[in-house]
C-alpha cells in the first residue's frame, strides 16, 4: 500500500523535495533562535559579554529566515497538493466513468466520499504530513549526533534517547486504537453520506408519509456510533500529545543534570539545542496520526482504481456507419445473476429516420433494453446493430464514445447542472452558440419561456433546476439533447409531466427533422399516439421457467 501510494505521489515529489529542503532550513533557523540566546547567557555568566546589538540582529535575521523558509516550506507543500489533488481526482473520474450500470460501481454517496474526504487525506498526508516526517529523521539525527561530539556520549546518548521517545514510542502509544478508529469513522462517514444522499433525493416521500422521525432517528444513530468511534481516537491522541510535550522537557533536564561545573555552558547550549530539534521529531507523531486515515482512504481510493467494466471499448473498433442511423435488436437477452430474464428474446427493428414506441408496465425490461441499447450493458446472447444505409454493425464493435455521440437518451427526471440555460444546453456541446442554442429551445417548446425571463439564455438555475417546474426541466434536457444533433434520439418517459398540447409541439419540435430516429419509451399507449411501429414489453411470466416475454 505504501509502495501504491508513493507511485500515486509521483507528480508531486519534486515540489515535495524543495518543501522538505525549506523545512530543513526552517528547522535549523528554529534551533540557533534557542541556541544562540542559550551561547549569549552561558557566555554572560562566565564574563564573556556577546555584544548585544550583534545577538539582536542575528536573532532578527534568523527569525526573518525562519518566517521565509516557512512560508516557501508551505508554498511548495501547496503547490504539490494542488498537482496531487487534480491529479487523484481526474485518475477517480477516468475510473468512475466507464462503469457500466451492472458493475456495482457502489453507491453515488460512497463514491462521492472518497472522491473528496478520502482524497483529501491521501493528500494532506503526502503533500503536509510525509515531508515533516522525513525532516524528523534528519534533524534530530543531526543534533543528537552533534551534541555526541560536541558535549560528551553520554549526553548525546541522552539526546538519542529522548529523540527516540518522540519519533517512535509516542506514534505507538494507542497505534491500533487509531488504526481501528480510522477505519471504523470512515465506514460510518460514508453510511452518513449514503442516508443524507437518499434523505435529499426522496425529501417528498419522506414528509408525505411521515418518516422524517424515523430518518433522523436513524441519522442520530450514525452519529452516535460516529462519536463513540471518534472519542476512542480523541482519548490514544490524548495521551500522544501529553507525552509529547512531556519528553523535550525531560531529555533538557536530563542533559543538564549531566554536566558539571566545568562543562554547564556546553550542557545548557545541548539543553537548548533538543528542545529546539524537537518540533522537528514531533512530526513524527502527526505522522503517525495521519498514517492510519490515509491507509484506509487509499484503500478505498485504489479500490476503485482497480476495479475493471464489463464495457469496455472493443480492441479495434469499428465505425459508426455514416448518414441516417437505425436500430436492430435480434433476439437479445438479458438477465441479472441469480434472476430470471428481464428481456427474453427480444427483437424489433427501426429504419433510419423512423419513429419506435417501448411500451411496458414497470419491470417489463424497458430500461433494460435502454442500457443495452447505449451499451450501458451487453445482451447475453442476441445483438444490437446500428443500421445505416452502407450496412450495420454492432454496438460492442464501435468505441464508446462514437456510440454515445451517436444515440442521445433523455430520461424521465434529468439532471440538470447549476449555472444558467446556456451552461445546461453546453453540457453535451461545449461550442454550441446561441442560434444552434435557440433553435434546440424552439424544437423543445421552451424557447418562449427563455425568452419571458430577462437573462434569456443567461437565465440562472439552481443546483438540478429546482427553479424551474417539473415541465420545464424535462423540456430543457430535450434542448440539450437536441443541441447535440443526435442522430438517434431515445425519449425515456420525457415528456410525463407536460400537458396534451404541449407534449403536441415538442413531438412536432423533435419530429420535424426527418433523418433522425426517434425511440419513445412509455408506459401508456395515450403517450405514443401517431407511432406504428410498437414494441410491446408485458410483464408474462412463463410458468415454468419464470422467465419475461417481448414481442414488437
Amino acid at each position: 500500500m505504501i509502495a501504491a501510494l508513493a507511485r500515486i505521489s509521483r507528480p508531486a515529489w519534486p515540489w515535495l523535495a524543495g518543501s522538505a529542503l525549506a523545512r530543513l532550513a526552517n528547522l535549523a533557523c528554529g534551533i540557533l533562535l534557542l541556541v544562540l540566546p542559550a551561547i549569549a547567557i552561558t557566555s554572560a555568566a562566565t564574563g564573556d559579554d556577546v555584544p548585544v546589538a550583534v545577538l539582536g540582529a542575528m536573532l532578527v535575521g534568523l527569525a526573518l529566515a525562519k518566517g521565509a523558509f516557512r512560508y516557501l516550506e508551505h508554498f511548495l507543500g501547496h503547490r504539490a497538493a494542488f498537482d496531487l489533488l487534480a491529479d487523484m481526482r481526474l485518475r477517480f473520474f477516468d475510473a468512475v466513468m466507464p462503469l457500466a450500470a451492472d458493475d456495482d460501481a457502489g453507491a453515488s454517496a460512497d463514491l462521492t466520499t472518497i472522491a473528496t474526504r478520502d482524497i483529501d487525506r491521501v493528500e494532506v498526508f503526502f503533500a503536509h504530513t510525509i515531508v515533516p516526517a522525513v525532516t524528523a529523521v534528519i534533524v534530530p539525527v543531526a543534533v543528537a549526533s552533534a551534541i555526541g561530539a560536541g558535549v560528551g556520549p553520554l549526553a548525546g546518548a541522552v539526546a538519542f534517547a529522548a529523540f527516540a521517545v518522540g519519533a517512535v514510542l509516542v506514534p505507538l502509544v494507542g497505534a491500533s486504537v487509531v488504526r481501528d478508529g480510522a477505519r471504523e469513522t470512515a465506514r460510518v462517514r460514508a453510511d452518513i453520506a449514503d442516508h443524507l444522499t437518499g434523505d435529499v433525493v426522496g425529501l417528498a416521500e419522506i414528509r408525505t408519509l411521515g418518516a422524517e422521525r424515523a430518518r433522523l432517528a436513524a441519522l442520530r444513530r450514525q452519529g452516535d456510533h460516529l462519536t463513540i468511534a471518534a472519542r476512542r481516537v480523541g482519548q490514544a491522541q490524548g495521551v500522544r500529545a501529553a507525552i509529547g510535550l512531556a519528553w523535550p522537557v525531560a531529555g533538557a533536564m536530563a542533559i543538564i543534570a549531566l554536566a558539571t561545573p566545568d562543562d554547564v555552558a556546553t550542557h545548557i547550549v545541548a539543553a537548548a539545542a533538543l528542545v529546539g530539534a524537537s518540533p522537528a521529531a514531533a512530526a513524527v507523531e502527526a505522522f503517525g496520526r495521519s498514517l492510519p486515515h490515509a491507509l484506509q482512504s487509499a484503500r478505498r481510493y485504489l479500490g476503485v482504481l482497480a476495479r475493471t467494466t464489463s464495457i469496455a471499448d472493443p480492441a479495434d473498433p469499428l465505425r459508426v456507419p455514416p448518414g441516417p442511423l437505425g436500430l436492430r435488436v435480434s433476439e437479445a437477452t438479458f438477465a441479472f445473476p441469480g434472476a430470471p430474464p428481464v428481456l427474453a428474446a427480444c427483437s424489433v427493428e427501426v429504419a433510419p429516420g423512423g419513429r419506435l414506441a417501448v411500451v411496458g408496465p414497470s419491470g417489463s425490461g424497458k430500461s433494460t433494453l435502454i442500457s443495452l441499447l447505449v451499451r450501458q450493458r451487453d445482451p447475453q446472447s442476441g445483438s444490437v446493430e446500428l443500421v445505416g444505409e452502407q450496412g450495420a454493425v454492432d454496438v460492442r464493435d464501435v468505441a464508446l464514445g462514437d456510440l454515445r455521440r451517436a444515440i442521445t437518451v433523455v430520461e424521465q427526471r434529468p439532471v440538470l447542472v447549476s449555472g444558467t440555460v446556456r451552461d445546461n444546453l453546453r453540457l453535451g456541446c461545449p461550442e454550441l452558440d446561441d442560434a444552434a442554442a435557440w433553435r434546440a429551445l424552439e424544437q423543445a417548446a421552451l424557447a418562449d419561456d427563455v425568452r419571458a425571463h430577462p437573462d434569456g439564455l443567461d437565465a440562472p438555475l439552481r443546483e438540478e433546476g429546482l427553479s424551474l417546474s417539473g415541465g420545464q426541466r424535462q423540456r430543457l434536457s430535450i434542448a440539450r439533447a437536441m443541441a447535440r444533433d443526435p442522430r438517434i434520439l431515445i425519449l425515456d418517459e420525457a415528456t410525463s409531466h407536460q400537458d396534451a398540447e404541449t407534449q403536441r409541439l415538442v413531438r412536432a419540435g423533435v419530429e420535424g427533422n426527418p433523418d433522425l430516429t426517434i425511440v419513445v419509451v412509455a408506459h401508456r399507449d395515450d403517450a405514443i399516439s401517431g407511432i406504428e411501429r410498437v414494441l410491446r414489453l408485458p410483464e408474462v411470466r412463463d410458468e415454468a421457467d419464470g422467465e419475461l416475454s417481448a414481442s414488437p
